[in-house]
């Protein structure tokens, strides 16, 4: 791990004077989507996430920079956007000291911190509560603004990725093919929900596309206090792209009931339905919500059998066995309000 010194000795690249480490913040969001993390401050006191992310999503990172740029110009989204800081160029045009130069991602050979980094404003919040937020109609009201107002912003930005329905549907098929070859004894488990999902690429083509976070959840989400300001953040933007419309609904929806079951009829999930039913978005496609969060904890198993977490597995499948059992009453529910 580089020392206080090379860390702090990064944030000219940036722009940034340095000030010093500060280990006293806890940074929000997944740690495990970069290779390390700092907390650091400026030299006028500004907190900001300093990050290695692996060579290889450099790339990526560098097109998510530019999204976030494009934005944060947007004045509905703009508070909420912790746009990466762009690197500094010197006056030939070319990165100071360093081997290639990007806008959003620095690139150095430099020991002792070579590698690849990013920049990104430190945006401080209370801790969510939990259970009790699955009650806060506030609370998902915001969220439903802010997917409302992603997805209208998008409108105005070249589409990022293509064919998201292919891309569901092929996971769906990998997803079962891989439980098939290395976990077959969770196939009559999962054969009613591969059954559900049998027409889903017919589904697909009934919901436009639109641009998503991609990972929105509760924890990825800097919240405010109270009503009065109820976002300050959305965080953890690596899976943004275009998507059905109602992949971000649904999957924060998935992870609202997997806190507690109870919690796909309570406040939350119910203030965000009923924003995206405000901001016009159709009752038919609202009603087939309960599918899509059926889709999107897909995603979710994958990942506890990746990481063999059995004791999350067996508490997904026994969600996936109630989400298939109240698909009829939580369509009527989200759809009709």
């Amino acid at each position: 791990m580089p020392d206080t010194l090379s860390i702090l000795a990064l944030l000219p690249h940036f722009g940034l004077a340095p000030g010093r480490v500060a280990p006293e913040h806890a940074l929000p969001g997944s740690p495990e989507r970069s290779i390390e993390r700092f907390a650091v401050d400026d030299d006028q006191g500004r907190t900001w996430m300093l990050e290695r992310i692996p060579p290889e999503q450099a790339l990526r990172r560098e097109a998510l920079g530019n999204l976030l740029a494009d934005l944060s110009r947007n004045p509905a989204l703009a508070p909420l956007i912790p746009a990466y800081r762009p690197v500094a160029l010197a006056a030939d045009g070319q990165t100071e000291g360093e081997t290639a130069a990007m806008r959003f991602v620095l690139r150095s050979d430099e020991a002792p911190h070579a590698g690849c980094w990013m920049l990104s404003p430190f945006v401080a919040g209370p801790e969510l509560p939990r259970p009790s937020y699955l009650d806060d109609d506030w609370r998902g009201e915001a969220m439903g603004r802010a997917i409302l107002a992603l997805q209208r912003a998008g409108q105005a930005l070249p589409t990022l990725l293509a064919a998201p329905q292919a891309a569901l549907a092929s996971f769906r098929d990998e997803l079962f093919a891989a439980v098939a070859r290395h976990k077959p004894q969770l196939l009559a488990r999962l054969n009613p929900v591969r059954e559900a999902l049998s027409e889903l690429a017919a589904v697909l083509k009934a919901v436009p596309s639109a641009l998503a976070h991609g990972d929105l959840h509760p924890l990825n989400v800097i919240w405010g206090a109270d009503a009065a300001r109820p976002l300050r953040a959305l965080i953890d933007w690596e899976f943004a792209g275009a998507r059905p419309r109602l992949y971000d609904a649904a999957n924060c929806i998935g992870c609202a009931g997997f806190e507690h079951p109870s919690g796909l009829v309570r406040g939350f999930v119910t203030g965000l339905v009923r924003e995206l039913r405000a901001g016009g978005m159709p009752g038919p496609e609202l009603g087939l919500l309960p599918l899509f969060v059926l889709v999107t904890r897909l995603g979710w198993l994958s990942e506890w059998l990746r990481t063999k977490d059995a004791e999350l597995l067996n508490m997904e499948l026994d969600y996936l066995d109630i989400l298939l059992d109240e698909q009829e009453n939580l369509a009527e529910l989200w759809c009709e309000g």
